[in-house]
């Protein structure tokens, strides 16, 4: 982040010393203004509101906005910045909603900056200049009082130059009773080298070695806080949101009856984006957790849409993929958060209600890694019970793209940043009852399997995982087209793309897909061994392992059966009978 504020104002000011840029004035003349913008009277209000937080001595910004003197020599810099709304930085857009953390600028806002340069950026009556707002002192917790607990993380070191850091610290929660968190808070250590952090409630982005290098992605490792950070991970633990901290972030507030559980053994996940700034620094950063009081009214659901399976060709500058969530009961989305790589491309939402009906809850155009942000809605919006979240994710694997690492190479699913994920998070409450109810899952597989052809569609039930038929597959129309395999565990549900299908001899077919396995973030294998039933098919399924003609035979035996009724036959059975699978 550091780098795009740096390298931004840099170009601003070559540009400006060469030639005076043309300024906005046909936006401006559109727009209501006063006949003569003054700083004081005009600019400083704006300023103060949205850029003074990050623009003052000590903070991230590269140069301080708090008076008349420390801004004018920037006028032409600030004017061009927020008319190409580089800054205040802010990428996401809704079409049914508003976001109560959008720091963009309104265009009068960009249109009185624009006049005020264009008039020479006078100061006017220094005595009309508004006081600064109260900002917190750096160190002190920005909201008022000291957390009900305080996770010191452990000090990283970050070189002047070099590759970035990425460092996940694990902290396992000891406390002698389950209690509900009402916000959580970072403390950044040192606002020059500290790039971003994502909190996860719950294990995500874990490492299974200590450290891990990669040329093209930086320097990766996990830090494990304590010894209750390496407690085992069960292996339908998900993640939960926290918060997302980059430069600026105010902490994160639930809302007033609102909550989210933190159990006395929790697994708290903080992915720690460090970016050297030329100057060598060690950040000393801490987390604060603030418990709510009384009994929690609404718990918080994080659920995410997730494609484990995506694989973005070499060379491809716009690649889609798609991931799904279907609500089982009325409830109420609170925020959203996308999460790609280095490059990710563009992001969509869309709210695809039971009558059909279509709504852009949030669309990302312009996707940036350097600028992570949960988008909070104004207002919870709410959503039906058979309502699905449809996500579509682009990303640019060419060589156009300035952050690609190497174009040259086709991408899978991984937790590294030269590696891609499809990761789209959501928060919401449930209507009726404090949290979700469970769920049988069949009826939300064949919602999704009604999406497709119901002759290639089947409902899967695995022996001895106890999901009973929530598993979904859709084979490809052929040995060159691409299926898909649907898994619901609770609030997560994740999507997959199956390559690869290859007839064997006989009836007898083989098929990979994949799954997210516990520690967040790390993609497993599924093999599938599977032939045709009179009313579907059956086989063995092989965790961790991907199924070749080489070593199908070796294989055959050691993995779980399963059996899988196609939708065609699900349909066509009378009411009260279900066709027999495997058989």
């Amino acid at each position: 982040m550091v780098a795009r504020v740096l390298a931004s104002v840099s170009a601003l000011v070559v540009t400006a010393t060469v030639a005076s840029p043309t300024l906005a004035a046909s936006a401006a003349a559109a727009i209501e203004l006063p006949e003569q913008v003054t700083y004081s009277e005009h600019v400083a209000p704006v300023l103060h509101a949205n850029c003074v937080s990050c623009h003052r001595p000590g903070d991230v910004a590269p140069m301080s906005l708090l008076s008349y003197g420390e801004a004018r020599p920037w006028a032409r810099t600030i004017a061009r910045a927020v008319g190409n709304r580089e800054m205040p930085p802010w990428d996401g857009h809704s079409d049914v909603a508003t976001f109560s953390n959008d720091t963009s600028l309104s265009e009068r806002d960009i249109a009185l900056i624009q006049r005020w340069v264009e008039q020479g950026a006078q100061q006017g009556d220094p005595s009309a200049t508004p006081p600064l707002p109260e900002l917190p002192e750096a160190g002190s917790w920005r909201m008022g009082r000291e957390p009900d607990l305080v996770v010191e993380l452990a000090p990283v070191d970050v070189p002047a130059d070099g590759p970035d850091l990425f460092v996940t610290q694990v902290y396992g929660v000891e406390i002698p009773e389950d209690v509900w968190l009402s916000a959580i808070e970072l403390l950044p250590g040192n606002n020059e080298v500290l790039h971003h952090v994502v909190t996860y409630l719950g294990p995500f982005g874990i490492a299974d070695e200590d450290d891990e290098i990669d040329s093209n992605a930086g320097v990766r490792s996990t830090i494990f806080l304590n010894d209750a950070a390496k407690r085992e991970i069960r292996f339908n633990e998900a993640p939960r949101l926290g918060g997302v901290w980059v430069a600026g972030s105010p902490p994160t507030e639930f809302r007033e009856g609102t909550g989210q559980p933190l159990s006395k053994n929790e697994i708290i996940s903080l992915n720690m984006h460090y970016h050297p700034s030329g100057n060598a620094g060690t950040d000393g950063s801490k987390l604060g957790l603030y418990f709510g009081e009384g009994e929690l009214q609404k718990q918080i659901t994080t659920a995410f849409a997730a494609d484990p399976g995506i694989l973005i060709p070499a060379g491809a500058g716009d690649h889609h993929e798609k991931a799904l969530y279907y609500f089982a009961q009325d409830s109420q989305i609170l925020s959203l958060l996308p999460h790609m790589h280095q490059r990710g491309k563009s992001m969509r939402y869309t709210v695809v209600k039971p009558d059909g009906t279509r709504e852009v809850l949030l669309d990302v155009p312009e996707y940036d890694y350097d600028w992570q942000n949960i988008y909070y809605l104004e207002q919870p919006y709410p959503v039906a019970a058979g309502t699905i979240l449809e996500v579509d994710a682009t990303w640019d694997n060419s060589p156009e793209n300035p952050v690609n690492p190497d174009a040259s190479l086709d991408i899978p699913w991984g937790d590294g940043t030269n590696y891609e994920m499809l990761v789209a998070f959501v928060d919401f409450i449930v209507d009726d009852g404090k949290a979700p109810q469970r769920q049988r899952v069949n009826p939300i597989i064949d919602t999704l399997l009604d999406r497709h052809a119901a002759d290639r569609a089947y409902s899967l039930s695995v022996e001895g995982m106890g999901f009973g038929g929530n598993w979904g597959l859709v084979l490809p129309e052929d040995a060159s087209g691409e299926g898909t395999f649907y898994m619901v565990f609770g609030s997560l549900m994740f999507s997959a793309s199956v390559p690869d299908l290859q007839q064997l001899a006989g009836d007898q077919m083989i098929f990979n897909g994949s799954i997210i396995t516990s520690g967040g973030g790390t993609q497993s294998p599924l093999g599938f061994l599977a032939r045709r039933t009179e009313d579907g098919i059956a086989g063995e399924v092989f965790f961790g392992r991907k199924v070749t003609a080489e070593n199908v035979e070796q294989l055959r035996g050691t993995g779980r059966t399963f059996e899988g009724t196609s939708r065609a036959a699900a349909l066509a059975a009378p009411p009260g009978e279900s066709p027999s699978a495997g058989r």
